[in-house]
């Protein structure tokens, strides 16, 4: 009798106990909701159906345990400005890489990819995450991103590489992998890892090539090695990956080009920037002049003088675009013909840069990891919206930005 009676009032005292919250489970995991971590992978040019094309293991099983969905670019569909937009949640008119190539008149100055501009500072609006994150205290690395090389407002990234493209993939991942593996205390939280394919060859082959597709299994080995070593380290319940490309890509003919010199004479002109989206610098008095003449020239180009481009284009309120902007339709080449006839290789292949509406230049976007739901596959979504979702993630309060948190909301457990 005594023995039931100790049984019953140990029972009783376990549930008043548990009702009281005095007895929780321990959670499964040691790492708290804050400390999270995210690695934000760059696919270049990984159009959003290469996936469904070829065999992508590693990209597949992000699928199946977190989410998939493509992702649409904002204007123009080139690799600096998609990229800058990734980390910042700003149009590229905001955050001042409007394209890959820019000429700031006033200051006789030039933005390109071979001169060393993207190092400099001042070219730079917004605020990247790592920049976010080092604000708030959170260490962060990037191995290699566009505008990374650059300081922020006086913050940088606690590590960080100078670009190289001749990093073979392996060394790229191994340095992530590396930093995953220092104390708490210096483990950075944020960490940018980019990959060059399969842009590369689907330039120089077209998006549907051989070649194309392999470059897409090659990253997604790499995407392997890296969840790879997430797991034997046992840090699968703190780190959450997200793979992004920065747009798609779409082939192109010698059939169709659009010539310049049929309309024009070129020496009215300096232009900034050629194909698809031509940025022009009428010379003096030659403005007008030069926007009519090609206002109407050809049915598969369209002629905007700045201030003029369509609002869903977010292409207007930076004074780095040139007078006259021409976008080209898809598929389309701008160029002349003395170009054309010397380069039997223009105009073949594949490119980007066009209208985002067209489906061709929708990148990818995968993510999995304890904050992320199962969702397997949702609605495409801006480009944008990737910055609020990091911030969210990491527990950061985000810069001012032109995104929002529709996405986020859908796919993170938190929310």
């Amino acid at each position: 009798m005594r023995r039931s009676r100790f049984l019953l009032f140990v029972s009783l005292l376990i549930i008043i106990l548990t009702g009281t919250g005095c007895i929780t489970k321990l959670p499964r995991h040691t790492t708290a909701p804050r400390d999270q971590t995210v690695i934000l992978v760059s696919f270049d040019g990984c159009r959003h159906d290469y996936p469904d094309s070829t065999f992508t293991p590693a990209l597949d099983e992000m699928a199946k345990t977190g989410v998939r969905a493509s992702l649409q670019t904002v204007f123009p569909s080139k690799t600096f400005p998609n990229h800058l937009t990734l980390v910042t949640g700003l149009y590229p008119a905001h955050h001042g890489i409007i394209a890959n190539t820019i000429y700031d008149a006033q200051n006789d100055r030039w933005y390109k990819l071979s001169n060393g501009a993207p190092t400099d500072s001042s070219w730079y609006h917004g605020e990247p995450i790592w920049a976010t994150a080092e604000r708030q205290g959170i260490r962060t690395a990037t191995f290699f991103w566009p505008g990374s090389e650059a300081s922020f407002a006086g913050y940088r990234p606690t590590y960080w590489r100078e670009y190289d493209g001749s990093v073979p993939f392996d060394e790229r991942v191994s340095q992530v992998l590396k930093w995953l593996d220092l104390p708490p205390g210096e483990r950075p939280r944020f960490i940018s890892l980019y990959f060059e394919q399969p842009d590369k060859s689907g330039h120089a082959h077209g998006p549907q090539a051989a070649e194309t597709l392999t470059a897409v299994r090659q990253v997604d080995s790499q995407l392997a090695k890296l969840w790879e070593g997430i797991k034997v380290r046992h840090l699968a319940d703190g780190v959450n990956v997200i793979v992004v490309s920065d747009h798609g890509m779409t082939a192109l003919s010698r059939d169709s080009v659009i010539f310049l010199d049929d309309y024009i004479n070129m020496q009215d002109v300096q232009m900034i920037d050629w194909s698809p989206v031509a940025a022009i610098r009428p010379k003096a008095h030659k403005t007008d002049a030069v926007y009519l003449a090609l206002k109407n020239a050809h049915p598969r180009l369209h002629v905007y003088r700045k201030g003029e481009l369509p609002a869903r284009y977010h292409y207007n309120d930076n004074a780095f675009i040139q007078p006259i902007i021409a976008v080209a339709d898809l598929h389309w080449t701008i160029t002349t013909r003395d170009y054309f006839d010397k380069n039997p290789k223009v105009a073949t292949g594949g490119t980007h840069g066009y209208d985002p509406a067209y489906h061709d230049m929708d990148g990818i976007f995968y993510a999995a990891g304890p904050a992320v739901k199962h969702l397997k596959e949702t609605e495409s979504f801006q480009n944008l919206d990737v910055y609020n979702l990091m911030c969210r993630i990491l527990h950061i309060k985000p810069a001012q930005n032109d995104g929002d948190d529709d996405i986020s909301r859908k796919i993170l457990k938190s929310e």
